[in-house]
């Protein structure tokens, strides 16, 4: 037999390769385990929300020639805007349907998200004393941007000013349903 026979065959593959391989094979581990931890130590994370999805809560409202409005009962001043671009808003005692337009922030050259709201012609509510339901109808029709952190939805107004919203806490389910 000749010594070629027998010798083992050479792959091209050095012992420094091998170590390079498994160094790297290591760290992908390592860094696996580390996300996987993240994850973990954090804990779940809230669900991001959109404009839709969210039955949002009037909290208050701001300008510059006034003292913020506070919203004493948050869920009697709501707004539910839909997919299709339509929305329902109950203020106070009064419903409010209406349309919206939007364009998200970096089309069309813009900055921000631009927000439109027309709401269907209503009477003045006559919901009595204390109400601020022509207060928040009026507001929302001069809507002109928005703007989501965390569970907070911010409108801006034009004149300047802000409406900000809480999501509404989601319904449980009734007993037996």
């Amino acid at each position: 037999m000749s010594d070629e026979a027998t010798r083992p065959k050479d792959y091209g593959t050095t012992r420094v390769e091998v170590q390079v391989l498994a160094s790297m094979l290591a760290a992908a581990v390592l860094m696996t385990v580390i996300a996987v931890l993240a994850v973990f130590i954090a804990g779940p994370q809230p669900p991001r929300l959109g404009l839709t999805g969210p039955i949002w809560q009037w909290t208050e409202s701001t300008d510059s020639t006034e003292e913020p409005i506070v919203i004493a009962d948050p869920a009697a001043y709501t707004i539910d805007f839909s997919g299709d671009r339509t929305l329902q808003a109950v203020a106070d005692c009064a419903t409010v349907s209406g349309t919206y337009a939007v364009v998200p922030a970096g089309r069309a050259g813009g900055s921000t998200n631009s927000l439109a709201i027309e709401l269907a012609p209503v009477g003045p509510p006559s919901c009595g004393a204390g109400s601020q339901a022509d207060v928040f109808v009026g507001q929302l029709e001069t809507a002109r941007g928005y703007s989501i952190s965390g569970q907070e939805l911010t409108i801006t107004l034009d004149p300047p000013g802000t409406m900000t919203f809480r999501a509404a806490p989601a319904a449980s389910p009734s007993p037996g349903a």
